[in-house]
Parts: structure tokens; C-alpha cells; sequence
């Protein structure tokens, strides 16, 4: 099947859902998945939460702790009539504000290896809050900026993300392991325990020092988020995430192997002088060479790019999705005539992430608990759909070509109880004793969105959200599918061939 039968069936499936097609549809396998690889961003992922995790149970819990979507249509869908609306709502708020969170503590990171890239030639030199903020800033406006571009330019972006990013591991992990002075023996590498969190309690420390390989992978649905563009979009998202995941899995767990094992003294780390502790990881690795350092210190800040652009692009899409149907003002359903891309969600989403940066100002522990939020909100939004089939459509749901069969019942549960689980650590105290500069933040903020969000319902929204909307009607859709068809008779003629 050429390009355009592809685009013409993913329409006609569109509009059976309901909705028109507005976007540009023209991205295959390898954009959608590099879509989903980019806004995991297993390097930029490990590197936001490396020192968290150092102090947080240290090597022991990065190497031995790991394992790793669902959104408001799919809770909706799968939910009954009275319950539909709801539990779409509860979804695409958490979705949206773990995502925006997301973003914010991404630029802020990126932020910290500029202000190190400074230091290494200017040691006095002290980075403010403004200064990071600024920077940060910066960085959220590029990706607005990049996002902003032409569909045929995002392409080409998103095709020098997925390279960049499937070979960081390579480019940083390479030079690390040849240069190291000094190894760590397979003691060191796997079973040092780090305590620095105050609780002195392994078993609890153990369970915060997940929150880095978890906050890894986030954001993987950005493939499903993308389906209005995607080629062959009944498959190709399913597909991408799946793939996307497993790379994730594998490139991510080798990045945190070689940081273990070419850097002994975590210590040294945790000491460091610079804004950024992973770029004196860098010159404990690299035997102390400047250039080297600073090679992989801008090459890790082009991971963080094309994180912040893979992130923005997908979030862009679901802010855009959800104004569709009304969750957003309509100002924000809105296709730019010429660049085909939904600019008002894209820059919507950049504005929010640099009002949340504002968080820096007040509290020293902003980076973890942004990550931490957005992992609660990303796996609540993950979360909610799964549940809703266990709960209502166990036996009434209907399974695509691209399945889990007799084991998506058993997975579901697991993956349930896991979610809510991580929830739930996540929301513990980072730091004792707590203090209003070291308070994790997290909670506060889950038990803020979910009031808010429910405030807005009974407020209102239960009288005029509906949840997924028809944009087509059903006469609409069946004339497209016979446009469709007579074109594919058309077709078959003029080759000869009887069907």
C-alpha cells in the first residue's frame, strides 16, 4: 500500500472516531518512535537524577532497581457512559500537567551544564538563581522555536533527535571507558549502598533511589500523542512505543553501568564544584581532560535539546487534542494554515514550562520534585485507562491487531498496582529532617491538581465536558470510506486487476 492509500485509510479511521483530519500526515515508523525515544531521553533522563540517585542508595539501586500510553480517549472509551467523562477529565489533567512539569525540569537541568561550561574556564564564576532561570528560559524557547518550524523541517529534526539520541550512550559511554584512570570492581559497581537522605533506612532509601530509572521512562505514549500524523497509525504507535521502551531499557541501564563503573569516587561527585555534578563525573572519567569534559558536556546539552523539542512536540499535540474537545478554551484548537503545526499549543506549553522554572527561586530540591511530579502524573495518567478496562470493559474490549493476548489481563494488574505503587513512593520525604528549603514538593502538588482539577468539574465542566467529541458525523465518515473505496476500485481497473 503507497504512502497516500496509508494516509487516505488512517483518515477514513479518523473520521470513525469521529474527528477530522487537520494535521499533516506524512510521519512513518522511525519519526513516530524517535517521537517517543526523544521524549524519554534515556541519557538527558539519567543525567537529570544521577545525583539524586547517588545519594539516594547510590549504584547498588541504579543497576538493581529497574523496570519501567494511555490517555483521556482511552479512559473515556473504556469506561461506561456515567463514568466516561470523568475519568477522561482526571486523565488528560494529570497527562498534561505531568508532561508541562516534565519540560520545566528538563530546561532547568540543561541550565546547570551551561553555568559548568562557564566554570571550567572560570572557576569564580557563581551561578545565581536568575542565571539559571534565564538560561532555562532560553532552552524552553528554543524548543517552541523548533517546534514552530514547518512539518517538513520537525521531520528532519526528529530524524537528527533519533540519531543523536539512539548513539549518546556511544558518543559519552566510549571515551569514558577508555580514558577512566581508575575503574570499579564489580563490588563497587553493583553493590555499593549510599545513605546521605537522613532517614537511615535502607529499605526506604532504596525505594526513593527509584525515582531515577522510573523518571526514565516517562512520556513514552508522545508515539500515540502523534497518531493524527503518523502513516498507518492503527500500528505504528503501538509499535513505536514498544521499541522505543526497550531501547530505552537497554541504552539507559548501559549508560548508568559505565558512569558506575568509570566513576569510583561518587563522593568526588557529590563534592563537586560546578552547577552540574555529572561533568566532574565527566573529568573523574576522562582522567581529568578539559577538552574531553567539555566535548561530552555540550554534547549532553544536545540530548537535553532534542529531549526539550521530542517532549514539546508531543505535548503540543495533546494540549491541542484537549482543546479539541473542550477541555481547553477553543482558542487553542488551531492548526497554522502554512507550517501545518498547532502553534498556539505548541507555545502555550513553552510559557508554562518557563513560569513553572520559577520554582527554583524557592526550593533546593526543585529538579527532584518536578521529576518526581511528573513521574506521579504521567503514571496516574497511565494508570487511570488500564484501570478503567480491568474495572468496566474487561470483557467487552475489543483487541487490535497489535495485542498482548492472554497475558494483557495479567499484565494490566501488574502493571496497575505498580503504578499506584510508584505513586505512592514518590510522595514520601526526600530529606530528613524536612524543612521548608528541602520539603518534597510533590505531594503538594498532586493533592493541589487533583482538588483544583475536581473544584473545576463540580464547578462546571461535568455540565459541558463530554469527553471525546464527534467533530464528523457518521454520514461524514461512511462518505469518505466510500471515497475511499472507489478510488481503490479506480485503481484496481486501470491495473487490470478484478476484485
Amino acid at each position: 500500500m503507497g504512502v497516500e492509500d496509508l494516509a487516505r485509510a488512517d483518515e477514513v479511521a479518523l473520521a470513525k472516531l469521529g474527528y477530522k483530519q487537520e494535521l499533516k500526515r506524512s510521519w512513518g515508523f522511525f519519526l513516530n518512535m524517535g517521537t517517543s525515544l526523544g521524549f524519554i531521553g534515556y541519557v538527558s533522563s539519567v543525567a537529570t537524577l544521577y545525583t539524586y540517585a547517588a545519594t539516594t542508595g547510590g549504584p547498588q539501586i541504579m543497576l538493581i532497581g529497574w523496570t519501567a500510553g494511555g490517555l483521556y480517549y482511552w479512559s473515556a472509551k473504556l469506561s461506561p457512559p456515567e463514568w466516561g467523562p470523568w475519568m477522561a477529565w482526571l486523565t488528560g489533567w494529570f497527562n498534561i500537567c505531568g508532561m508541562l512539569v516534565g519540560g520545566a525540569s528538563t530546561a532547568l537541568i540543561v541550565s546547570s551544564l551551561v553555568a559548568s561550561l562557564i566554570q571550567m574556564n572560570n572557576p569564580d564564576f557563581v551561578p545565581s538563581s536568575g542565571f539559571m532561570y534565564g538560561v532555562g528560559v532560553a532552552f524552553a524557547v528554543l524548543g517552541g522555536v523548533l517546534n514552530s518550524m514547518g512539518e517538513r523541517f520537525l521531520r528532519y529534526a526528529t530524524y537528527l533527535a533519533l540519531i543523536g539520541i539512539g548513539t549518546g550512550v556511544f558518543v559519552i559511554g566510549i571515551p569514558m571507558l577508555v580514558m577512566s584512570p581508575v575503574k570499579a570492581t564489580a563490588q563497587e559497581t553493583f553493590g555499593t549502598f549510599v545513605d546521605m537522605t537522613g532517614w537511615d533506612n535502607s529499605a526506604v532509601v532504596s525505594q526513593l533511589g527509584l525515582l531515577m530509572p522510573i523518571w526514565v521512562f516517562w512520556g513514552y505514549d508522545a508515539s500515540a500523542h502523534l497518531s493524527e500524523e503518523t502513516l498507518d497509525s492503527a500500528s505504528t504507535p503501538a509499535r513505536s512505543i514498544v521499541i522505543a521502551l526497550g531501547a530505552s531499557q537497554v541504552l539507559g541501564y548501559a549508560f548508568v553501568l559505565i558512569l558506575n563503573f568509570t566513576v569510583p569516587d561518587i563522593d568526588g561527585v557529590l563534592e563537586c564544584s560546578y552547577a552540574q555534578p555529572l561533568v566532574c563525573a565527566f573529568e573523574q572519567a576522562t582522567g581529568g581532560s578539559q577538552s574531553v569534559t567539555m566535548f561530552l558536556t555540550i554534547w549532553m546539552i544536545f540530548q537535553f535539546i532534542w529531549n526539550i523539542q521530542t517532549a514539546q512536540n508531543g505535548g503540543s499535540r495533546a494540549l491541542y487534542a484537549w482543546a479539541r474537545d473542550g477541555a481547553l478554551p477553543k482558542f487553542f484548537h488551531w492548526v497554522h494554515p502554512e507550517t501545518k503545526q498547532p502553534l498556539r499549543t505548541v507555545w502555550f506549553f513553552t510559557i508554562i514550562s518557563c513560569v513553572l522554572l520559577l520554582a527554583n527561586f524557592g526550593s533546593s530540591v526543585a529538579i527532584s520534585a518536578f521529576s518526581a511530579f511528573s513521574t506521579i502524573g504521567m503514571n496516574v495518567a497511565y494508570a487511570l485507562p488500564t484501570l478503567c478496562k480491568l474495572i468496566w470493559a474487561r470483557n467487552t474490549f475489543k483487541q487490535s491487531a497489535f495485542n498482548l493476548g492472554r497475558l494483557s489481563i495479567p499484565i494490566n494488574i501488574i502493571a496497575v498496582l505498580w503504578m499506584f505503587y510508584v505513586v505512592a513512593i514518590l510522595c514520601i520525604p526526600q530529606l530528613i529532617p524536612v524543612t521548608a528549603s528541602t520539603l518534597n514538593y510533590s505531594p503538594v502538588m498532586l493533592g493541589g491538581v487533583f482538588i483544583l482539577i475536581t473544584i473545576y468539574w463540580y464547578a462546571g465542566a461535568r455540565k459541558w465536558f463530554v469527553g471525546p467529541k464527534l467533530h464528523i458525523t457518521l454520514e461524514e465518515a461512511e462518505e469518505l470510506e466510500k471515497e475511499k473505496y472507489d478510488q481503490d476500485m479506480q485503481k484496481a481497473s486501470a491495473l487490470g486487476v478484478s476484485v
